[in-house]
């Protein structure tokens, strides 16, 4: 996989986090999904860990009868006015997002504000 598509796979993943988190939930997979978090904190390369997590949760997914919305659809916000854009704190990832107009958005895998892009 080049750098340009991990990097990509790395920004999906953190797009998905927060759901990835609320299914792990879900379907108790949160000591996994601690683990995966910890892991990715530490340093390691746990993309692949990531996608495995994500396939189970799938698979549950397919596998509840009951046929209920779970999760709405995200809509881009725009905000009025010029907004500085923000980049992975850690350059892990590629994913860019909009300031809101009082604070840098959060990167919810390492927990901390996300970098003024140049």
């Amino acid at each position: 996989m080049s750098e340009q598509s991990h990097r990509r796979e790395w920004a999906a993943v953190c797009g998905r986090l927060r759901r990835i988190g609320g299914d792990a939930n879900w379907f108790a997979l949160r000591p996994r999904f601690d683990a995966l978090v910890a892991a990715t904190r530490a340093g390691e390369d746990t993309l692949a860990g990531w996608h495995a997590l994500e396939a189970d949760i799938a698979r549950l997914v397919a596998a509840e009868l009951d046929q209920t919305i779970r999760h709405g659809e995200f809509e881009d916000e725009s905000f009025p006015g010029p907004t500085a854009m923000h980049q992975c704190p850690r350059a892990l990832c590629d994913r860019v997002l909009p300031a809101t107009p009082d604070r840098p958005p959060a990167c919810p895998l390492f927990g901390v504000a996300m970098s003024e892009r140049a």
